[in-house]
């Protein structure tokens, strides 16, 4: 997903005939952003971001969709990066009850959301100035998007 070169937009998980279940992400310019759709999701919906009234900017955008395999996998290594990114999540266990965890840390402000690939509810951190690094468990399979406009660290401890 991307949007234009002077304008923002925000993609929503889309649910039958509600549009803006969920904001999965905030567009900055024409940077390229990987986002998964939640599992009970039945497409996305986008709305311009209009700071203020009489707002210039060009209203384009752009998305397609991706295989899952498509995306960067977490393992045991340590990622950086800065913006959003979207990893896949697929180790086996080492028995049923064993859940990884998932290590995060922002030089800015940033969010973290772990959707299962069986569907549920998201876990999500929240944008918070306060939380810049802290860890969520992996119980299952998924998908994690990290988002922020500073860089960021992950990695599965």
């Amino acid at each position: 997903m991307r949007g234009g070169i002077t304008s923002n937009f925000y993609f929503h998980a889309a649910v039958g005939d509600r549009p803006h279940v969920e904001t999965l992400v905030v567009t900055h310019g024409r940077r390229r952003l990987r986002v998964a759709l939640p599992a009970d999701a039945d497409g996305f919906s986008v709305r311009r971001r209009v700071v203020a009234d009489g707002a210039g900017g060009f209203q384009r955008w752009h998305a397609r969709l991706i295989d899952a395999g498509s995306l960067p996998t977490l393992s045991s290594k340590e990622y950086a990066g800065k913006w959003t990114e979207t990893f896949g999540y697929f180790q086996a266990k080492q028995y049923y009850e064993h859940a990884r965890v998932f290590r995060y840390e922002f030089n800015d402000a940033g969010s973290v959301t772990y959707h299962p690939a069986t569907g549920g509810k998201p876990v999500e951190i929240p944008y918070s100035a306060d939380r810049r690094k802290g860890t969520i468990p992996l119980p299952h399979h998924g998908y994690v998007t990290v988002s922020s406009a500073g860089k960021w660290r992950v990695s599965i401890v």
